[in-house]
C-alpha cells in the first residue's frame, strides 16, 4: 500500500510553510525555489511514508494566510508534529541537486575498503578470530 498522494491546495500550503523554515539567505535558495512541495516530496515520502498521513493532516489544518504563525506553534506547543514537517521539508530540501551542488556535497559514493589503506583492519581480524568463540550449545 502506497503513502496518500498530496493535493494541489496541500503542496501550495507546504510550499509556504516550508520557505517559513528555510528562507533565502547566503547564497542558498528559498525551499519552494527548489521543488520542495513538489517531486522531491514525492521522493521524500517514498522513502519514508509513515510520514505521509501526518503531514497531509498538518497541511489540511495550516492556514494559507499565516505560515510564519504556525510554523512557530507547532515548534512551541506541537513538536511532534513539528519534527514531521521539517523532517519533510530538510529531508526533500537536501534531495536537490542544486541545494547539493551548492553546499558541495556529491551524494553518496562507493568507498572501496583496501587492506594496504586500513592497516589496522587485519589487526582487528585476527584479534576477532584468535579470541574464544562466543557460541554455547543451549542446554
Amino acid at each position: 500500500m502506497s503513502a496518500p498522494s498530496p493535493t494541489a491546495a496541500q503542496r501550495s500550503v507546504l510550499a509556504g510553510l516550508a520557505d517559513v523554515l528555510i528562507a533565502e539567505g547566503c547564497g542558498m535558495p528559498a525551499a519552494s525555489r527548489v521543488g520542495v512541495a513538489g517531486e522531491l516530496l514525492d521522493r521524500c515520502l517514498e522513502a519514508a511514508p509513515v510520514l505521509a498521513a501526518p503531514l497531509l493532516a498538518l497541511l489540511d489544518e495550516a492556514p494559507s494566510d499565516a505560515a510564519d504563525a504556525y510554523v512557530r506553534c507547532l515548534a512551541a506547543d506541537r513538536p511532534d508534529d513539528f519534527a514531521v514537517l521539517s523532517t519533510v521539508v530538510v529531508g526533500a530540501y537536501y534531495l536537490s541537486p542544486q541545494v547539493r551542488d551548492l553546499i558541495g556535497y556529491p551524494g553518496q559514493e562507493p568507498s572501496p575498503l583496501t587492506v594496504a589503506a586500513e592497516p589496522d583492519y587485519l589487526d582487528m581480524l585476527e584479534r576477532v578470530y584468535e579470541r574464544h568463540p562466543g557460541y554455547r550449545e543451549a542446554p
